[in-house]
């Protein structure tokens, strides 16, 4: 790893993709706890934090705040605008095409916090639908969807806590259309009885006809095509499938999972280029239990402050015996269906759902406070870098072997 000299302080330069939840805690922390010794870059492709617990809103016209990157991160973080599109981990080098031009950024370590996209729609026909996982689907929705005349089919494919805060939105939003919910499992199956319940009646009540265990075939202009032959009308889809990663560790040369995540070891660092970590939706690790740590912003704010330690243990020699594993357990989901109804589906360590579950008031107060917290958090963390803490696994944490590509 190479260093550079200021005032005879040794300074790690550290690069970190993405300014989204994960990127914006990693970046404050780090810059707070390194004493002087990191120099921290973010590169992000806008100005402005996005939200994405909120696209779904702004996908049905309402009105979302984006506060500035450069103010969240203050002035210990060097912001540059622009996307990162070439990544070289062994030269320690960065292409970014941003609106001053193209310029290069060296770096001793990356952070890759690029979040997720929705995967590609994997049936015929997917030209004809719209996303709402990043900002640029979400606008193109939102337009989308106020140009819907009155009487209009909506289709909202895919019953995961997108589907279905995305068609509770758009059914609030505009009742003077049909919204249908279409899923290939049952609607709200994720959850205990008594709040995949609450669920349904939450989506009954805004009009929603939900078309549960069925797959979608085929996507035609103004109809969907179900593999039981039956068809649902549709003069507006939204596909609200899986989730895949940017290309960006792919093509960097990085070892990915089927979805383009980078493989990291329990450390969040890469199993093929150790300098290079990866936090969010962005990096794929083996979670204490064996699966996949799930996507979502529980994981994207610890991944992104632990890496944070990581960093700044290593930049201040304190780093004895290894990185540490990140060691993280899950409390529970909050889902909103409309803006009057949500649930919180409490749920064990390892994000499985309990048998505990609020709702009515006191849970759509809570997902008011989440969506509207995560932004404050940052700010928090860049005040008082120690101050973000999360649940454990309940598990001794392994030792971090060195990396293996794989």
């Amino acid at each position: 790893m190479s260093t550079h000299t200021t005032h005879s302080t040794p300074t790690t330069h550290v690069l970190i993709v993405g300014a989204g939840f994960a990127g914006g805690m990693a970046a404050v922390r780090l810059a707070g706890h390194s004493r002087g010794r990191v120099a921290v870059t973010v590169v992000n492709p806008r100005p402005t934090f996005v939200n994405r617990l909120r696209l779904h809103q702004l996908a049905a016209g309402q009105q979302v705040p984006a506060p500035s990157i450069r103010r969240m991160l203050g002035p210990d973080v060097t912001f540059v605008e622009g996307y990162v599109t070439s990544l070289d981990p062994d030269g320690g080098r960065a292409t970014v095409h941003g609106p001053d031009g193209v310029r290069q950024l060296l770096f001793d370590r990356a952070v890759l916090a690029t979040g997720s996209t929705t995967e590609p729609v994997p049936v015929p026909g997917g030209e004809h639908t719209h996303g709402v996982a990043d900002l640029a689907a979400a606008e193109r929705l939102r337009h989308a969807v106020a140009s819907l005349p009155a009487g209009a089919d909506v289709a909202v494919v895919g019953g995961g806590f997108t589907g279905l805060e995305t068609v509770g939105e758009l059914a609030a939003t505009r009742p003077d259309v049909k919204t249908r919910l279409v899923t290939s499992g049952e609607v709200g199956g994720w959850f205990n009885p008594r709040a995949a319940a609450h669920v349904r009646t939450s989506l009954e009540g805004l009009g929603v006809e939900s078309v549960g265990g069925a797959r979608v075939r085929a996507v035609e202009p103004g109809l969907l095509l179900l593999d039981d032959g039956a068809e649902v009308p549709s003069d507006l889809t939204v596909w609200c499938g899986g989730f895949a990663a940017p290309p960006l560790a792919r093509e960097s040369g990085l070892a990915v999972d089927p979805d383009g995540a980078a493989r990291t070891d329990a450390a969040l660092q890469s199993v093929s280029h150790p300098q290079i970590m990866a936090v969010g939706d962005a990096g794929h690790t083996v979670a204490p239990h064996g699966g996949r740590y799930s996507m979502s912003c529980q994981l994207a704010f610890p991944s992104g402050a632990h890496a944070a330690d990581v960093l700044s243990a290593e930049a201040r020699g304190t780093a004895d015996g290894g990185p540490a594993p990140l060691d993280l357990g899950f409390q529970g989901r909050c889902v909103s269906i409309g803006s009057h109804a949500a649930v919180l589906q409490l749920t064990d360590r390892d994000d499985v759902a309990g048998d505990r579950a609020l709702t009515g008031r006191t849970a759509v107060a809570l997902k008011k406070f989440q969506v509207r917290g995560v932004v404050a958090a940052i700010g928090i963390a860049r005040r008082a870098p120690g101050a973000i803490r999360w649940p454990g696994s309940g598990r001794a944490p392994s030792p971090v072997q060195a990396p293996v590509a794989g």
